[in-house]
């Protein structure tokens, strides 16, 4: 265990201070509201408010200047569950020395800061920008080897790093906060060997891509989306990957290509042409299909137009459909929400956002929205099981979003324990493997009502 004697945390000047003198902060108080940022009592270091309004400044200085920024966001992923077995006091003092390793293991020029729920913002910028992942994983492993004897034997610290670069699309701190995040969410959930691009060389990967979409059709698959009370449908997400050579793409790596080259909104006409034509062999008034938007799609105004043309003659498939965007996309396309979103309205398609809640006040942007389903970020309730505020703030977020009249899905439930802890927190639908892998085929059994009748 730690050692009670363990001395206060030092000023940490060499990852925070020398930051700050590297990044040249304004001292006007006009420009710089918090001049004397406040720091976490606790391990010493700069808090997020510091770091968002450091991003905020490079957002607006860096393009000018060509500054290369990446924003880390590393979260101790089940520290929750080592400070019920430690307490709290003991808890604190492994905090303090897991950021004393984070500032001695980072270079002096990166900027550090405690975030909340367990988390650390790291801001690396130019050289340190170019090499953050090398620098990342360097810092994980030097932290999981000082904690290792500070914790129960039979306990492992799990740690993640997202990692989000600063692009032209990016318009506030906020959205670099977000991509960080879900990023953080898809490293954890890659599978094993899937590959996270199509192509290491950009030029290349547009290529493929390019030449995967003129000779092969998209392959879809399908998830189940089970509803917690039945309901009497049968819902589905349609996923897709694309043929390259002797593998499949990862939709990752295939939507990843195709945005940065701006022919997602090509792939997303495929998979909605396609989930049409599925319909109407089917035939079955109860089958409900959810389509991932690409961020091309959002932005694009021929979207809209080229979707109300394929419906002219089959308008009844589109209350099946389900269109789904991220929280993410949300913030960087919001401009261009207002058509869209009443594009849908006026042909009965019903909308979904994925990765809701990995933003900081989800709640704002709903009212210029009209939602039907949100898919709760996995941060919201992946620790349900063992914290009870998190369960608290679950069902309070859940609450808040009935009295909007949302249905809210959780998705990517790995664990079947999670189910009534969901379930007891009203949640309408669930989604993972526990469930149902990603199938060739609808052949998910639903929930039915059944009534019997004695003699």
């Amino acid at each position: 265990m730690i050692s009670q004697n363990c001395p206060s945390p030092p000023p940490l000047r060499s990852a925070a201070d020398s930051a700050t003198e590297e990044l040249c902060l304004p001292q006007n108080p006009q420009r710089n509201p918090q001049r004397n940022p406040q720091r976490d009592p606790l391990t010493g270091l700069y808090e997020q408010d510091y770091l968002s309004q450091t991003l905020e400044r490079i957002l607006r200085e860096g393009r000018d200047r060509k500054t290369a920024a990446t924003l880390g966001l590393l979260q101790l992923e089940n520290f929750y569950e080592i400070r019920s077995w430690v307490g709290k006091s003991e808890a604190n003092l492994l905090l303090s020395d897991i950021a004393s390793t984070l500032t001695k293991t980072l270079p002096k020029k990166v900027l550090l800061c405690r975030c909340r729920h367990y988390e650390f913002g790291i801001l690396l910028l130019d050289d340190c920008s170019i090499n953050a992942q090398l620098i990342t994983d360097r810092v994980k492993q030097a932290l999981l080897s000082a904690v290792s004897a500070s914790i129960p034997a039979q306990l492992e610290l799990k740690c993640g790093v997202g990692l989000a670069s600063l692009q032209s699309s990016v318009p506030s701190a906020e959205v670099m906060f977000a991509r960080a995040r879900h990023n953080l969410t898809l490293a954890h959930y890659q599978p094993s060997g899937e590959p996270q691009r199509l192509h290491a060389n950009p030029e290349i990967a547009r290529k493929l891509l390019l030449q995967a979409l003129a000779d092969t059709p998209l392959k879809l698959s399908f998830q189940a989306t089970a509803s917690l009370n039945a309901d009497g449908l049968q819902h589905y997400e349609i996923r897709c990957g694309l043929p390259t050579g002797a593998r499949t793409a990862a939709t990752s790596a295939l939507f990843e290509t195709a945005v940065n080259n701006a022919l997602g909104e090509e792939i997303d006409r495929r998979v909605v042409a396609q989930a049409l034509k599925l319909l109407q062999q089917e035939g079955r008034d109860s089958l409900r299909l959810t389509i991932s938007l690409t961020h091309n799609s959002l932005v694009s105004p021929r979207f809209p137009r080229w979707l109300e043309a394929q419906l002219a003659t089959c308008p009844q498939f589109a209350r099946q459909l389900v269109l789904q965007i991220s929280e993410i996309d949300i913030l960087i396309a919001q401009h261009h929400l207002g058509y869209f979103c009443h594009k849908l309205q006026q042909l009965n398609i019903k909308l979904c956002i994925s990765n809701f809640g990995c933003t900081t006040d989800p709640f704002r942007y709903l009212s210029l929205l009209r939602v039907h389903f949100v898919k709760l970020d996995t941060s919201l309730f992946a620790k349900i099981d063992i914290n009870a505020e998190q369960y608290q703030q679950l069902t309070d977020i859940v609450s808040r979003l009935h009295e909007n009249g949302i249905s809210v899905i959780a998705a990517m439930v790995e664990k079947m324990s999670l189910l009534p802890l969901l379930w007891q927190a009203k949640l309408n639908f669930v989604q993972g493997y526990c469930l149902q892998e990603p199938s060739a085929s609808m052949n998910f059994e639903f929930l039915k009502e059944e009534t019997l009748n004695f003699q």
